[in-house]
């Protein structure tokens, strides 16, 4: 198996980069945080679920594909556009999806991140889970920290990881706003998110709000805890507390589910923040997102090639 090797910073990257969508705008369309999705070869029917799903906001999906996987006109399919991260400048985050059990597509994807942060943007890894368990884990988690901002793990393996990274990114999207009225700062989701790996617990609760009992967001909230584990909550340095609703969604609503997360995190120093998505067609469907992050304490610097013979 090739080993993963970097593009010095002085020689052209060996991939190119395809503008293959964009969701629609918001009705706030000036405030909307500008974020990126970019696929290779073996996630790139993310993309269509993407455009499919139909996400407001400033997101734009790309394609990485290497010379060798271009067609004949140098474009990778349809009317796709050729763009640049010299072209991204105000770009919030960049999410690049991450097949393990495609070697060559991890390489590619390492290289991505690579002149992506060297552009001064941020890159956050879109992690698919291993077909096959592997005792080997913890490498592939630093390795890909190596190589990224942060690395999202979704514990679902491709194709089903769709849904969830959707989940991810419409919410994120929705909620990231640059001049927010209330919370969420890119900052806070950046300082969070920084050198971390971000476990993800889903909660839903179907109800009209009661201010008085608070049941509705207690019963999401504790859905999304036991999805992600209550030890990774307890444990975590940061979490993000992504809520989405309606227009029923209150901010006591929003104060009590992230006090009811921040009051099992242990670490003192660990920021709990909530943001915000309103969707108003939900009808009174209520959900939280947890993205629950962890530092971990190295223990040996790993190398693109460690990544690479390990999987």
């Amino acid at each position: 198996m090739a080993g993963l090797k970097m593009s010095p910073e002085n020689e052209a990257p060996s991939f190119g980069l395809w503008e293959t969508g964009r969701s629609k705008s918001s009705d706030d369309p000036e405030n909307d945080m500008p974020l990126v999705v970019i696929c290779t070869s073996a996630c790139a029917d993310l993309g269509v679920a993407l455009a499919e799903a139909r996400l407001e906001g400033d997101v734009r999906y790309l394609l990485a594909s290497t010379s060798a996987s271009e067609n004949d006109r140098g474009e990778p399919f349809g009317d796709a556009v050729r763009t640049a991260f010299a072209a991204m400048s105000n770009v919030g985050l960049v999410f690049i999806a991450v097949n393990p059990d495609a070697a060559s597509d991890l390489t590619v994807a390492c290289e991505v991140a690579s002149a992506a942060r060297r552009g001064g943007l941020f890159a956050v890894a879109l992690s698919m889970q291993r077909a096959a368990p592997t005792c080997d884990g913890g490498l592939l988690q630093a390795g890909l920290l190596r190589e990224f901002d942060a690395v999202i793990e979704l514990r679902a393996q491709w194709p089903q990881a769709r849904s969830l990274a959707c989940d991810v990114v419409r919410h994120l999207a929705g909620g990231l706003k640059v001049a927010p009225p209330v919370c969420t700062d890119l900052a806070d989701v950046q300082g969070i998110l920084r050198g971390a790996i971000v476990s993800v617990g889903v909660g839903e609760a179907m109800d009209s709000p009661d201010l008085h009992t608070g049941a509705r967001e207690s019963d999401a909230v504790e859905r999304a805890i036991r999805d992600v584990g209550s030890l990774q909550v307890e444990s975590a340095t940061g979490v993000i507390v992504v809520i989405a609703g309606d227009c029923s969604v209150r901010l006591l609503e929003i104060a009590r589910a992230t006090h009811q997360v921040g009051g099992l995190v242990k670490a003192e120093d660990a920021a709990v923040v909530p943001t915000v998505h309103v969707e108003p067609a939900t009808r009174d469907r209520f959900r939280i997102i947890l993205l629950a992050a962890h530092r971990p304490i190295p223990d040996r610097a790993v190398s693109p090639d460690d990544l690479v013979q390990h999987l």
